[in-house]
Parts: C-alpha cells; structure tokens; sequence
C-alpha cells in the first residue's frame, strides 16, 4: 500500500513542487515550504485514495467468480476449475450455485437467478430453456444466465457460451479498469504541456546552475534563483 502511495510522487509536476518546497526550506522561508508540501500531500492524497477504492472496487467483482463448478463432460459429472471451462462445456447448476460463465440454458426447473450483481434488479429472474428469437438487453435474455450472478432457486444445465474477459463480467470487469471518465482532448493536451513544462523547466534550473557554478558563483544561490 505505501508502494503505491509513494508512486504517486512520480508526478514530473509534483516533482517540481516538491523542489521549489526544498528551496524554500534551504532559504529558511519555512511558511512557503509548508504550504507547498500540504498543497502536494492533499492531491497526492486524493489520487490515492481514487486509486484505492477503485482496486477495492474490482477486488468486490473477482470475490463473484466462483473458484469451481459442476461440468458434464465425455457424459461423466465433474468437479471443475471455473478457469478451466471452455465454450461448449456443458455446466449443471443448482441452489447456492454461483454462475461460473456465460451458460446458455439448455434444461431448466423452476430456475430463478439473482441478476442484482449485473443488471441492478432486485428481483430474481426466472429462466427458462426455450429459444428466443432476436436480440435484447440482459433482463430480457430469459435463456442465459450469466458469469457472477447467483442460482436462488431451482436447478438448471446449459452450454457455456463465454468465460473471462468473453463473458458479460468480464465486460464489466474491463470497464472498471478503463478510466471512469475518459480525457478530453484538451485535457490530454494540457497533460502533455504540463510534462514539456516541467521538462523544460528542470533545464533552465540546470543552465543556470551550470553557469552560475562555471562563474564560481554559490551553488545553492544559483539554484534558488533558478527555480525562482
């Protein structure tokens, strides 16, 4: 966890505050060096704790894959690794029962599955095993169950149709590893101006400094005036 909070200082732009907050010790302005370094632990802060939630977030969604499963295969009922299954497996489901994958439903009794961790429904949904025709969204798919939800009641077998990142979890899954809010160009822009910024700001420092020192002049008198 500290790992990952330190890695939060990489930040070209923090970087640079955290210097000028050095200068400030260095030339005794210590209220300048304060307010820096509470300026920077607040953002630091902050994009660590989006940072956090959002692996505790993902960390919720793993907990709904189920570790193993029932699978028929070669006619024979066995105890698989969720992991192991394959497109084409054929999965027996019961009571209690977390969904290992995408499963098509091929027989069904009194099937009802909670869907909440998915689509938000409270309510179960009844399955069934008879053909739909078309497309719809996912409470209307009553012939599939899917990766992560939960058999309340009934039993059922089906053919599975997707597993991982193939599955509707797994879309979901990649989601909330996408950025929650994709950048606008101009942010994208900005980023990139605040990174040739500080790149060019650290070489005039360093001019400065060369120069100052080619002079025989005081290091830390040609450094404080370059970051000025």
């Amino acid at each position: 966890m500290w790992k990952k909070y330190l890695d939060q200082f990489k930040n070209p732009l923090i970087l640079l505050l955290l210097a000028s907050a050095l200068v400030s010790i260095l030339t005794k302005k210590y209220e300048d060096a304060v307010s820096i370094a509470v300026a920077v632990l607040i953002v630091v802060t902050v994009a660590f704790i989006q940072e956090y939630r959002s692996e505790k977030s993902l960390e919720e969604l793993t907990k709904l894959v189920p570790p193993e499963c029932n699978c028929v295969r070669e006619g024979k009922r066995q105890h698989l690794l969720a992991r192991d299954l394959v497109p084409g497996d054929i999965v027996s489901l019961s009571i209690g029962d977390r969904i290992p994958a995408d499963i098509r439903l091929t027989e069904v009794t009194d099937l009802l599955v909670d869907e909440s961790s998915l689509t938000g429904e409270a309510e179960p949904c009844s399955k069934t095993d008879t053909p739909l025709t078309g497309e719809g969204d996912l409470t209307t798919l009553r012939n599939i169950v899917f990766m992560g939800t939960l058999v309340q009641y009934g039993k059922g077998q089906g053919v599975v149709i997707g597993t991982g990142e193939r599955s509707q979890f797994g879309e979901v899954f990649k989601m909330m590893q996408a950025e929650e809010t994709p950048k606008t160009p101009l942010q994208k822009n900005m980023d990139n101006l605040g990174k040739q910024l500080t790149i060019f700001s650290f070489c005039i420092i360093g001019v400065i400094i060369l120069t100052g020192w080619l002079q025989g002049k005081r290091l830390l008198s040609m450094f404080t005036i370059g970051v000025r």
